[in-house]
């Protein structure tokens, strides 16, 4: 078993304030977006091409009503790639997170925690 490589970059929307995270596990080549902005698809996927990265997951981390997400375009734009959001929320998404679930990306194990300073879900 080959040790997994993680891959961080912080995004940033000027107009909505927004930071969007992308993690990846670099041996796998699958990635992850947090908080994508709808307004920064073009620049997410254009990175993604760029560093050869296969999307598997859009997460938001809760309901925002400071911007919209990018989820909804990445899923029309990449193939295989699923929305996530805490089922707190009682959004739509292909998959509602727990607390305390934890998911694979490649190798990389990530692990969701409850934040109660943030508008639930």
């Amino acid at each position: 078993m080959t040790t997994a490589q993680f891959l961080f970059r912080q995004l940033f929307d000027e107009k909505s304030w927004t930071y969007t995270y992308l993690l990846a596990d670099q041996n796998s080549k699958e990635a992850l977006l947090i908080d994508p902005v709808v307004d920064q698809v073009d620049r997410d996927v254009k990175l993604l091409l760029e560093l050869g990265l296969k999307l598997v997951y859009a997460v938001n981390t809760h309901v925002h009503a400071d911007h919209i997400t990018g989820s909804g375009q990445l899923k029309k734009r990449v193939e295989g790639c699923r929305s996530v959001i805490s089922a707190a929320s009682q959004a739509t998404a292909d998959h509602h997170l727990l607390p305390n679930e934890v998911f694979n990306m490649g190798e990389i194990k990530l692990e969701c925690q409850l934040d109660l300073h943030l508008s639930a879900g």
